[in-house]
């Protein structure tokens, strides 16, 4: 998933996949997910970028599991309105998951990317907390890379409302330029 900072650094390429991190360590971890829970992490591209798909890796699978990647706007700091959902990516087999979609990113907007899933069973690749840059802290006991808020699962809200800050392994989201 998508951690706070800046991401896209250099200019995009056509056809080049970005993953959404802000560290160089591997996403080897894997983490399951609460069925009927958006998780969304900022995305700050320092570039615009227009995409012609978004990305989940599956790393353990689950019969009849399915997510949606989700993409909200950004009102002073907390995702608000969304701007994509995807259809069901079917989550019963391992590997890469795309939805296939064109949406361009504006440079220095901020944004909201995440998932949710109908089924707690499956994992995917994450970042792992030590390596994201948390989006607000507890003093000195907590880092949280993330939002979370209940939807049930197969329509998100068009208008996240209240989302609870998120100690949890932040899920890579990969995009595609077009």
């Amino acid at each position: 998933m998508v951690g706070g900072g800046i991401h896209i650094l250099t200019k995009p390429i056509s056809g080049r996949t970005y993953s959404i991190r802000t560290d160089s360590a591997t996403a080897s971890t894997s983490v399951g997910s609460a069925a009927n829970t958006i998780y969304l992490s900022p995305f700050i591209p320092a570039n615009s970028i227009t995409i012609a798909n978004l990305q989940i890796n599956v790393t353990s699978l689950a019969i009849g599991a399915s997510a949606r990647i989700l993409v909200y706007s950004d009102s002073n700091g907390v995702p608000t309105t969304k701007l994509i959902e995807s259809t069901n990516l079917d989550c019963s087999t391992s590997g890469a998951k795309t939805f296939t979609t064109s949406y361009t990113f504006t440079a220095g907007t901020t944004y909201w990317l995440g998932i949710y899933t109908n089924n707690a069973s499956f994992q995917m690749s994450t970042i792992s907390l030590s390596n994201s840059i948390p989006i607000s802290t507890n003093a000195f006991s907590s880092a949280y890379p993330s939002l979370i808020s209940s939807a049930t699962f197969g329509s998100a809200p068009t208008t996240l409302g209240t989302a609870t800050l998120n100690v949890t392994n932040m899920y890579v989201i990969n995009l595609t330029s077009a």
